[in-house]
């Protein structure tokens, strides 16, 4: 019997936008793409109707969801999260989460071409600390990914770019890119996109991988607690 591909929906809300992306197999069916700081709550539900009405297939369709896991906003994980769980849950569907390391180093590898390089991805965290995680040349990652700051990334990243330059991808790149110089080859890749993280949820699925749709904050809450009395 032929293998029939997966239906699968693709939501990214963790960044300074928000995303959806219908694809069947390897084939894209649709994608909305809105840069916003605030209202993914209220655009992601209409914007996910909107690309299912496009593609011409039900809600009954999907056969799972995958959504980006961070790090992020932590409001923007909430609703993205939350929404992707409620939906898997009224549908009976798996639900995987994708890192959004993961998703811009996809992206970061399809823009440059060349897979020879080690891989470094660094998104903003509006602290003074950046997110980092490195990848292999082969795409699997090098540890765990982690909270620096910016001379420390690059103090590590240049330990790994002394026989090639290193692929730096991410919306907080610049910042380590100029302490880099030439060690560096600067990705166009940014922020994580829905596109992406449905191919990374859908192959996660196939290969049989568990992946949960848990937050990944790397760093603690702005919380000012009362002070006691």
């Amino acid at each position: 019997m032929a293998h029939q591909p997966r239906t699968i929906l693709g939501i990214d809300s963790s960044t300074g936008a928000c995303s959806v992306a219908l694809r069947v197999g390897a084939d894209v069916r649709a994608v909305r793409r809105e840069d916003m700081t605030r209202g993914q709550s209220e655009r992601l539900a209409p914007m996910t109707e909107e690309i299912m009405r496009e593609a011409g297939l039900g809600f009954e369709a999907l056969d799972a969801i995958a959504v980006s896991r961070g790090p992020g906003s932590f409001t923007g994980l909430r609703i993205g999260l939350a929404f992707a769980k409620g939906l898997g849950q009224a549908l009976g569907i798996p639900v995987v989460g994708v890192t959004g390391f993961a998703a811009v180093a996809r992206a970061a590898r399809a823009a440059c071409g060349d897979a020879s390089n080690a891989l470094a991805v660094v998104l903003e965290s509006r602290r003074a600390d950046l997110f980092l995680q490195i990848f292999k040349a082969d795409g699997t990652p090098e540890g765990a990914p982690a909270a620096l700051p910016a001379d420390a990334i690059a103090e590590r990243l240049a330990r790994l770019a002394v026989s090639a330059p290193l692929l730096l991808a991410g919306d907080a790149a610049d910042k380590v890119a100029a302490l880099l110089g030439s060690a560096c080859i600067r990705s166009p890749a940014t922020v994580p996109d829905a596109d992406d993280v449905s191919a990374l949820g859908l192959a996660l699925l196939e290969a049989g991988t568990e992946s949960q749709a848990a937050p990944l904050y790397l760093r603690a809450p702005d919380v000012t607690h009362p002070a006691s009395s």
